[in-house]
């Protein structure tokens, strides 16, 4: 007789669990700039990431930072910071989780939501959030039903894939979500959504159109039910807070059944189903948009539709504006990479961030390499903690940095983001891990009197205004280093050259790789941005600088006036005009505007 402990287990192919996390990154950085924008907005599909600005910091803080191409948010984080619980702490990972990556967390997030934020603070202060002693907090926290828990879910659905039945899985998912959210939309939709990826690493065969689906459905009494170790002192928390929790739990299950139902009808469809119709019959463009139960069922149906033209799939939720366009696209990523494994994946999303850590991970966690005998124990995050790393980076730091206690980290790039109020300073780090994970870090500062008065005009009250002329951006021409891009003959040689001194990869593509202030180019690139200038004969072939202007008609103007050779300007895809010359040496120099604020953040 076969019983589940005797079964023989499955062997999940690499290629999916790596196509897994890499689309799930891949959508989530394609939907990203896409997340505010309106439905009445139109943005043409395509599978290339961009640069964008995003504004952040709120009513009191607000600023805009450039997010490069190719860049993820929370979404990706956070799965990431699931996977290095279950890798370090075995069946530990949860204490791990909400003692160390979640308050660490605090510290690099982008976009994060806010009832995970409001979380991770609760755990920075070592409280769980379900014994925050004001009330309204906790009543905060179990009504938060957002699709945090759903879109970090997929480590554990690759951990357990190797489980003839989902129970271990389901358990871990529900305590993951407790960690940050207490109502059940957040809950069933992330089990829901965790049995989908389950099942689709698991498939043996060739799965049919909406077999997905019917699987999800005929299966609701397993993903739905409450598993029996949250009946813990959580559940009487629960209880108390929302009343009756498994009569409310039970209606949300049926809920997300509607839900796959509704689905299911747009499939039946077929040819004549319009995608945004049946997600918008989903709810996906509504208030409830951010719901869990909504997120998971937005992204199965996407996922079975689209399962033979995956990378559609992940694109119509990229740019279904309107919708939670980054976390949708990231777990439909998450699902048809699943299924289809990485042979389906576009050359653009090798660009992604961290792509070679993303696969390295997600073949730690599907090999279930987690410590031998106890696992290290690492102190808990503590607010102290943070500050510390905030004044190492602030001080100027050189060297690595203690990261939480499991990981080093150093910085390999300084930036400033734009306050968009005079009253603000606004700092930026980059940061390279030492698990190979790129890390921003900002801090917003108010400024003391002193600056403010030194931003003011220097003259009495009483005193009449100055009858000079008002000084142009054009004349007053401030500049800074931008970073060294060398341009090299052999692009893999060099690169394994400066990552032998030490030097960490924060980006790379077919023709370029960034180490933060210096880059390396693929010869090619730089004979065609100089239109000839340079050639790819080695005596001819010079380097690149980068340098950034607050006004790119300026800085032309005198170079022309100077007798340079000057290329015109042009207005680059993420609205930076630029140029480029060659110096004296015969270095191609890139000139780009980054124009300043009010005030000028190019004053260090």
């Amino acid at each position: 007789m076969t019983t589940p402990d005797t079964a023989p287990k499955i062997a999940v192919p690499r290629a999916r669990v790596e196509g897994a996390f890499t689309a799930l990154a891949a959508g989530d950085a394609l939907g990203w700039p896409q997340e505010f924008l309106s439905r009445k907005q139109r943005v043409q599909p395509t599978p290339a990431f961009r640069d964008w600005q995003r504004r952040s910091g709120g009513r009191f803080q607000p600023h805009t930072e450039i997010i490069r191409a190719g860049e993820y948010s929370d979404d990706t984080q956070l799965t990431l910071a699931v996977a290095r619980s279950r890798l370090a702490a075995g069946t530990s990972w949860w204490a791990h989780f909400t003692r160390n990556e979640l308050p660490l967390w605090m510290l690099y997030e982008r976009g994060g939501g806010g009832a995970t934020k409001r979380a991770a603070l609760s755990w920075l202060r070592g409280i769980a959030p379900w014994k925050q002693s004001e009330g309204p907090a906790v009543a905060r926290y179990f009504e938060a039903g957002g699709n945090g828990v759903a879109m970090r879910v997929i480590p554990h659905a690759i951990f357990h894939a190797e489980a003839h039945e989902p129970t271990a899985l389901l358990r871990d998912v529900v305590v993951d979500g407790t960690a940050t959210h207490g109502h059940p939309r957040a809950l069933v939709g992330a089990a829901a959504y965790a049995y989908a990826a389950w099942w689709l690493l698991r498939a043996q065969h060739t799965v049919g159109f909406g077999e997905l689906l019917t699987a999800l459905l005929d299966s609701s009494s397993t993903w739905g039910s409450v598993p029996s170790s949250a009946k813990t002192e959580w559940f009487d928390a629960a209880n108390s807070s929302l009343r009756d929790y498994e009569k409310l739990w039970a209606a949300v299950v049926d809920e997300t059944r509607q839900l796959l139902l509704l689905a299911q009808r747009g499939l039946e469809e077929g040819a004549l189903a319009d995608d945004e119709d049946v997600l918008n019959r989903m709810g996906a463009f509504s208030k409830e948009k951010g719901s869990g139960t909504v997120s998971a069922a937005a992204a199965i149906y996407l996922a079975a539709r689209h399962a033979a033209q995956p990378v559609q799939g992940v694109l119509r939720a990229a740019f279904a504006l309107g919708s939670d366009t980054d976390t949708i696209a990231a777990m439909t990523g998450g699902l048809v990479g699943a299924l289809g494994g990485s042979d389906w994946l576009p050359p653009e999303w090798s660009a992604v961030q961290d792509l070679q850590y993303l696969r390295q991970i997600a073949n730690k966690v599907a090999a279930r390499a987690t410590p031998e005998g106890a696992p290290p124990e690492h102190p808990p995050v503590t607010t102290k903690a943070l500050d510390h790393i905030l004044d190492s980076l602030v001080g100027g730091h050189q060297g690595d940095l203690d990261f939480g206690g499991a990981r080093q980290a150093r910085v390999v790039d300084f930036y400033r983001p734009t306050p968009s109020t005079a009253s603000i300073n606004v700092a930026g780090w980059q940061l390279a891990t030492s698990d190979g994970q790129t890390l921003y870090v900002t801090k917003v500062s108010k400024k003391s009197k002193e600056e403010m008065t030194q931003t003011a005009p220097q003259r009495r009250p009483s005193e009449p205004p100055t009858n000079q002329p008002a000084t142009h951006y054009e004349d007053r021409l401030e500049a800074r280093a931008g970073g060294i891009k060398l341009t090299v003959a052999n692009l893999a040689t060099s690169t394994a050259f400066y990552e032998g001194l030490g030097l960490v990869a924060v980006k790379k593509t077919r023709r370029f790789v960034s180490f933060g202030a210096v880059s390396l180019v693929e010869a090619q690139t730089a004979v065609e941005l100089s239109r000839g200038a340079v050639t790819d004969e080695k005596p001819n072939r010079r380097n690149r600088v980068e340098l950034h202007v607050s006004s790119i008609e300026g800085a032309h103007r005198r170079l022309a006036e100077g007798g340079r050779q000057v290329q015109p300007i042009i207005d680059s895809s993420w609205g930076e005009p630029s140029f480029h010359v060659l110096d004296p040496d015969g270095n191609l120099v890139e000139i780009i505007e980054k124009r300043p604020s009010k005030e000028s953040a190019w004053r260090r």
